[in-house]
């Protein structure tokens, strides 16, 4: 009877103990699949971070380069505008000479007509 006990014992000893050692390595198991998971979510994180930075990158670099394109057509536009102020008002002043120089002109052919017919008229006078 103590013998058969003892045997019993020994046997529900054993039995906890690969019981307890299954537990263990289920556990183990669980523990490693869950860090493989953790650290497949950290990479894909951090992946999808890079790839949000990288894209942030690229859309303030086009940002800037439409700026940059913008202010140089605007320059572009201020300049043109300035060029045709400049030539507009230069050809004022020309036409402005020009109206001028002719109307000299007419006054000097005027006083030369009056001139001419004084003279004619005391040549005329004194004939």
């Amino acid at each position: 009877e103590a013998e058969r006990m003892a045997r019993e014992a020994e046997e529900a000893a054993r039995k906890a103990d690969e019981e307890r050692t299954a537990r263990e390595a289920a556990q183990k198991s669980e523990e490693e699949r869950l860090q493989r998971e953790a650290e497949a979510a950290r990479r894909a994180e951090e992946e999808r971070l890079q790839r949000e930075a990288i894209e942030a990158e690229r859309k303030a670099e086009a940002e800037r380069m439409a700026r940059e394109a913008e202010e140089a057509a605007r320059k572009a536009d201020e300049e043109r505008t300035a060029r045709e102020a400049a030539q507009k008002s230069e050809e004022e002043r020309l036409q402005r000479e020009a109206e001028a120089a002719r109307r000299a002109e007419e006054e000097r052919l005027q006083r030369e007509a009056i001139e001419a017919e004084r003279k004619a008229e005391a040549e005329r006078m004194a004939r």
